[in-house]
């Protein structure tokens, strides 16, 4: 009470809020700015139509540059191949395998098993350092993940699979199997590879030595026991033949034997350092 309340306008009245007006055509505004004397910007909506039926002319072509070689980039910048290739023969358990039209930086391990079907060896760590791709290379056993394939041409290359005679497993791979040291099947290969290679140059090695040269060998299954046996069961049946043989002979003169071969494993007589060939603690050397 006492307080005048806003007075509302009625709708049609003169007090009402009036709308705006619309705006004025397009062509009314330029009409008018021509009118009073002013410049009409050349950026109108009329002059929008003359722009867009004017044709587009292209760019000129800068032509090539200062020092660059006239002609299509094709021809200036021939494709070309990162990766070379390369065509070679592998000498592998005693056959000739051509390898051909194959990047040239592929390792042993890759070409035995994608090139040429050899899937014994396995590729556990790509890094030396498993032994689970052992093979021997000239007599030597190398890790062939770390082995270019292309510089193992003309050597003689032996994989487990050159181990077994017309079919049969060799005494290393059948001992390895009757002693329990074969078990998921992964390791194994390499450990029969590591084994062939100790027993062609030590004919009756210690546990000690048999530690050692399987020292770069890891597995998780078999404990490594299994593997001493079945190194000691090979020494026994082999010495066993020997001297059989020896008794049908009538004691032939062990001097003309051929002498065992010195092999290149694991142990206190490596070449390069910490007890191993390569220095790494692999027990085998990577080239």
């Amino acid at each position: 009470p006492g307080s005048a309340e806003p007075a509302v306008a009625e709708p049609g009245s003169a007090e009402a809020v009036a709308e705006p007006e619309p705006a004025a055509a397009e062509g009314e505004f330029t009409a008018a700015a021509e009118a009073a004397g002013a410049s009409v910007p050349a950026g109108t909506p009329q002059d929008a139509p003359e722009a867009a039926d004017a044709p587009v002319e292209p760019l000129p072509d800068p032509g090539p540059a200062e020092g660059e070689p006239p002609g299509p980039a094709a021809e200036q910048f021939p494709s070309h191949s990162e990766h070379p290739l390369a065509s070679y023969v592998l000498h592998v358990n005693g056959a000739d395998r051509p390898v051909t039209d194959v990047w040239i930086g592929e390792s042993l391990l890759y070409v035995l098993r994608e090139r040429l079907g050899l899937a014994g060896a396995k590729d556990g760590c790509s890094q030396g350092e498993c032994g689970a791709c052992s093979v021997q290379v000239d007599g030597r056993l190398v890790a062939s993940c770390l082995v270019p394939a292309a510089t193992a041409a003309g050597s003689e290359v032996r994989t487990v699979e050159g181990l077994a005679t017309d079919g049969r497993p060799s005494d290393v791979q059948r001992a390895l199997a009757e002693c329990g040291a074969v078990q998921c099947g992964f390791c194994v290969p390499g450990l029969a590879m590591t084994v062939h290679d100790l027993l062609e140059g030590n004919h009756s090695p210690t546990d000690q030595e048999t530690r050692q040269a399987i020292s770069g060998n890891l597995c998780r299954c078999s404990g490594y026991r299994g593997v001493l046996d079945a190194v000691r069961e090979v020494v026994a049946e082999r010495e066993a033949a020997e001297a059989a043989g020896a008794a049908e002979d009538g004691g032939h003169d062990a001097a003309h034997q051929d002498p065992a071969r010195i092999p290149h494993q694991a142990g206190p007589h490596g070449t390069t350092g910490s007890g191993s060939v390569n220095g790494s603690g692999s027990g085998r050397a990577s080239a």
